[in-house]
C-alpha cells in the first residue's frame, strides 16, 4: 500500500481553477482498479492551499494514475495554477 498527501497552493486569484481542477480528478481516478483512497480537502484557515490523500495498492496502480489522460490534463495546467511546485509527503502507518 501506497499512502500520500500531495500539497497544492494556488497562485493568487487561481483558487477556483485549481479547485476545479482537482475536482475533475475524483470521480476518474476513484475508478482506477490501483486507487484505494482519493480525497479532496481546502484548508480551512489558508483556503488557497489543497490536500489530496490518496492510497494505492502498489507502484504499478500510482504509475498508470500519473500516465491516465485525465491525469496529464491536470499536470498541464499545474504551472499556470499552482504557486510552487507540487509537493508529495509519502506516509508510513504506525500501527499500535
Amino acid at each position: 500500500m501506497i499512502s500520500i498527501i500531495a500539497v497544492l497552493k494556488a497562485k493568487p486569484g487561481k483558487r477556483d481553477a485549481l479547485k476545479a481542477a482537482l475536482q475533475a480528478l475524483l470521480l476518474p481516478t476513484r475508478q482506477e482498479p490501483g486507487n484505494v483512497e482519493y480525497q479532496l480537502f481546502q484548508l480551512r484557515d489558508t483556503p488557497d492551499i489543497f490536500y489530496v490523500r490518496e492510497a494505492w495498492r502498489g507502484q504499478q496502480g500510482l504509475d498508470a494514475h500519473i500516465a491516465l489522460p485525465h491525469f496529464q490534463t491536470f499536470i498541464l495546467q499545474m504551472n499556470e495554477l499552482l504557486a510552487e511546485p507540487l509537493r508529495l509527503d509519502y506516509l508510513t502507518a504506525v500501527e499500535p
